[in-house]
């Protein structure tokens, strides 16, 4: 059952450590090391540290570029020790740990720089990195999924910044450093309001775009619909109701779930779960007033391309693309997808 486990784990996720940055060839060798799914958190983590020491070696002999390069890459390994991990929350707990202590190190080398911010929300903290390209044109603020974090996407960063746009990746309430605020939520408009105040607070330009990915995609939606001061939406492999789906999840996912809902480890038949995931949907919500695109992979395994169409019908229109060759985030195809997000984001900021 641990073996499946880990071959489960690799088998859907393993493009999206590739396009975050993470060498195929590597997160293979990283997986084979590991042999079992017991041991999965130790060999990543092994080699997040192995990472941050060539940092910590770059750095003392002057070279910057290559140490604000490994310490993101320590916390990338850091990330996907622990993102799938729900049976040992100390080990998660001791992995995350790991991975914002690299970015902290990774952020102020980063070209251009990532600055922290640290936004007071109800009575806790929200917490992102913003970055500001030369003659920034817009904003985009980036919204991760039930298992991802704003340390994971520099990789994708690069395509806005190249385009003269700022980027702040925002780990909401129930992401990453989020938890402190409780499990994921099904309404972030509040939180990503007070995130675009920060952003714009901080210099960054005041025209904003949200772009989700996954189940962050849909709460970019969801987000747009109670915020006027935008310029675009995009959800990447999204959807429209979660608990319409959820005989279809793999165990993996719904492990997942069971974890971002905030639910007790001894929820049996998932009854509870369940119940919590029936409130992430679309239904009964306005539709935004901004422009939308919805990006979907027509071979993801988890989000069936059905959603996409769901929520173009939802939004009252927009541009939809499902990519026949794509899997869930299309992270198979990332020089489509990215750059095809990134162009229409562009176009909505910077005309």
């Amino acid at each position: 059952m641990a073996e499946n486990r880990l071959l489960e784990v690799a088998g859907h996720w393993l493009p999206r450590m590739e396009v975050a940055g993470i060498p195929s060839a590597t997160a293979r060798a990283v997986i084979e090391a590991a042999g079992s799914w017991e041991n999965w958190c130790a060999a990543w983590s092994a080699e997040g540290e192995r990472h941050a020491r060539l940092a910590a070696a770059a750095e003392d002999a002057d070279h910057p570029v290559t140490a604000g390069e490994a310490y993101a890459r320590a916390a990338l390994f850091h990330h996907f020790a622990q993102f799938m991990l729900f049976d040992d929350l100390g080990q998660k707990r001791a992995a995350t740990a790991r991975k914002l202590a690299a970015f902290q190190k990774a952020a102020p080398l980063l070209d251009p720089p990532a600055k922290r911010l640290v936004i007071p929300f109800e009575g806790a903290a929200l917490t992102g990195y913003l970055r500001v390209p030369g003659e920034a044109r817009g904003s985009v603020v980036i919204v991760p999924g039930s298992d991802s974090t704003k340390e994971e996407f520099p990789a994708f960063e690069a395509h806005f910044l190249r385009r003269g746009l700022a980027t702040l990746s925002l780990d909401g309430p129930g992401q990453g450093e989020g938890r402190c605020l409780g499990p994921l939520r099904p309404d972030i408009t509040a939180a990503v309001a007070v995130a675009i105040d920060a952003l714009r607070a901080a210099g960054a330009p005041r025209k904003v775009a949200l772009v989700g990915m996954a189940f962050g995609g849909h709460l970019a939606l969801r987000a747009a619909a109670g915020l006027a001061d935008l310029r675009g939406a995009v959800s990447i492999n999204g959807f429209a109701d979660l608990g319409a789906m959820w005989d279809g999840f793999p165990q993996v996912y719904r492990d997942n779930m069971r974890f971002a809902l905030g639910v007790e480890e001894g929820d049996g038949d998932g009854g509870e779960t369940r119940r919590r995931a029936a409130g992430f949907t679309l239904t009964g919500v306005p539709a935004p007033s901004v422009p939308v695109l919805v990006v979907h992979g027509a071979r993801d395994r988890i989000f069936p391309p059905a959603e996409a169409e769901a929520q173009i019908d939802w939004a009252g229109g927009g541009r939809l693309e499902v990519l026949a060759e794509g899997n869930h985030v299309c992270n198979n195809i990332p020089w489509l997808y990215r750059p095809m997000v990134a162009d229409w984001v562009m176009d909505r900021l910077a005309p």
